[in-house]
């Protein structure tokens, strides 16, 4: 009860940030790729309003459980408020994540829950920030895939968005390395 949240079994927000905070501090001391997720189900109020918040919560807990699913094992995933969890994807690159990203998206997307005779669906936007030398807290890597999510939202939901490279100091913008 300490660690995970109640409703969906994922982990809740503390510990989230507890674990994730460990496992942060390592990408960066290793050098070592590493991103975050921040989803929000969208337009969450109209199932609960439709629907009741027993169908609102049916649906947390299948979106919990279809993202859960989707992700490797040592990658960790948290109720982050109301309706929004977070991933944090250790040893992932820009396109690892937005791929986590694009999977945990078109997943719930082809959800169709069965509630008194209705099917109820709905999507997620996802919001995709990695790992770089700039994020110097694990507060600033969450700050840009949220800032991500919001982008994604005004996108029209439904979809995976990314900031763009952020300068460096000497004013130049480093590409997104393939590997």
């Amino acid at each position: 009860l300490a660690t995970r949240d109640e409703l969906t079994g994922v982990y809740n927000r503390r510990h989230f940030l507890v674990l994730t905070e460990r496992e942060w501090a390592r990408c960066r001391r290793y050098e070592m790729g590493a991103a975050m997720l921040m989803i929000d189900v969208d337009r969450f109020k109209d199932v609960n309003e439709q629907h009741g918040h027993l169908a609102g919560d049916l649906m947390l807990r299948e979106i919990a459980r279809a993202a859960t699913e989707t992700l490797r094992q040592p990658d960790l995933c948290g109720r982050f408020g109301g309706e929004e969890f977070i991933v944090f994807l250790p040893h992932a690159d820009p396109l690892g994540a937005i791929d986590a990203a694009e999977r945990i998206r078109d997943c719930v997307a082809r959800l169709v829950l069965e509630w008194r005779g209705a099917a109820v669906r709905t999507t997620v936007s996802v919001g995709v920030a990695a790992l770089d030398a700039a994020h110097e807290s694990l507060g600033a890597l969450i700050q840009d895939a949220d800032q991500a999510l919001h982008a994604a939202k005004e996108a029209g939901r439904n979809c995976v968005r990314t900031l763009p490279p952020q300068p460096r100091r000497s004013g130049e913008v480093r590409p997104v390395e393939l590997r």
